[in-house]
């Protein structure tokens, strides 16, 4: 290439021009170190308690400039005389954008229950509420993992942090430790039916809880009954339980893609279908007590039975069908009175009496 000066208007004669291979690759090297970036996908980091439960960054299209070309069009561009040149360079479009990453995190199903009356709101028992919620907040499920209550929370005992709170067993209000997850597991469960994910194992109560409708209770104990479910979506799934403390309540929420198609949603209602018979109280002698005692170690209890139903709505509220999912029964249970020597015969009588 050659470069033509003029001299006073006049016509010079042509100069070679002379390149400096070495500066110019220096220089192609140098632009490329300022402009060169990998492609990012778009983002998504949960922030627990937040109004805006996940905080998205942006994807970024990857650019590599081609050094070589990049040579090659400074030459030919100070041999025509041009000042500006395009870059020659390769792009990397990201795999996922953040308008596809928010469609992979809507709300699919929320719940909350409160613990705002007595017994609920028992010192201990809200501690364990907040510690297993702590425990399930921000679990993230793939595709066909499934959520086990029991595993994520771990054994409900003293080596493990957890307090002392009422729990059923045997039929009745014992100190246990742990007391009050099944509050959470129960919170989770209706979040899951709201969802419509697959449940794979639940277990109602001895009794209907207060801070559920009758048929919307999951109970679990530690090395014994569980609940689980599977994310039976095509997404991730995470899930968020939180603890307000000046509302004294739990909500705990879903977000992942939809598993229901073009904005159907999931209602669930549930309805005491039947009352069992009362048993006769169980009415045990014990020598040691006094003269005219009658001690009530277990209250009665008359069982029920019960249905849960979802219903199923296309996303312009016309119902598309109802499903029973579960049908529950809630036992009868019997009062277990222990008596003195000198009452043992008349509770026994009156126990083994026909009703009404």
């Amino acid at each position: 290439a050659a470069l033509l000066l003029a001299m006073n208007g006049e016509a010079a004669e042509a100069l070679p021009l002379a390149v400096d291979t070495a500066a110019l690759r220096a220089g192609a090297a140098e632009f490329a170190a300022r402009h060169n970036c990998k492609a990012r996908d778009a983002a998504a980091v949960y922030r627990p308690g937040a109004a805006e439960p996940f905080a998205f960054t942006g994807e970024r299209t990857g650019v590599t400039v081609d050094e070589d070309a990049l040579c090659q069009a400074v030459l030919r561009a100070v041999g025509q005389g041009q000042t500006r040149i395009e870059a020659p360079c390769s792009v990397q479009e990201p795999a996922l954008t953040e308008e596809a990453l928010r469609a992979r995190h809507r709300l699919l199903g929320t719940f909350t229950t409160s613990f705002a009356k007595s017994p609920h709101n028992a010192e201990n028992r809200v501690f364990n509420i907040r510690k297993a919620a702590a425990a399930i907040d921000g679990t993230v499920l793939a595709p066909g993992e499934t959520f086990d209550c029991n595993a994520v929370l771990g054994d409900r005992n003293e080596q493990n942090g957890w307090r002392m709170a009422a729990g059923i067993r045997n039929g009745r209000y014992v100190q246990e430790y742990g007391g009050g997850v099944c509050q959470v597991s129960s919170t989770l469960f209706n979040a899951v039916l709201l969802a419509d994910l697959t449940i794979t194992e639940r277990h109602p109560h001895s009794w209907p809880m207060g801070y559920v409708d009758i048929g919307r209770d999951a109970t679990i104990s530690t090395g014994g009954k569980n609940f689980r479910f599977v994310n039976s979506t095509a997404a991730p799934l995470t899930v968020s339980a939180v603890v307000d403390g000046e509302a004294q309540t739990l909500t705990v929420s879903l977000y992942g893609e939809p598993a229901l198609p073009d904005g159907q949603y999931v209602e669930v209602v549930s309805e005491r279908t039947g009352t069992l018979p009362a048993l006769p109280d169980e009415v045990l002698l014990d020598e040691s007590l006094p003269a005219g005692t009658r001690v009530v170690e277990r209250e009665g209890r008359q069982g029920r039975t019960a249905r849960t139903v979802k219903r199923y709505y296309a996303a312009n509220g016309t119902l598309l069908r109802e499903e029973t999912v579960y049908e529950d029964t809630y036992r009868s249970i019997a009062a277990r009175i222990y008596v003195s020597t000198d009452l043992y015969a008349e509770e026994t009588a009156a126990a083994a009496a026909p009703a009404g």
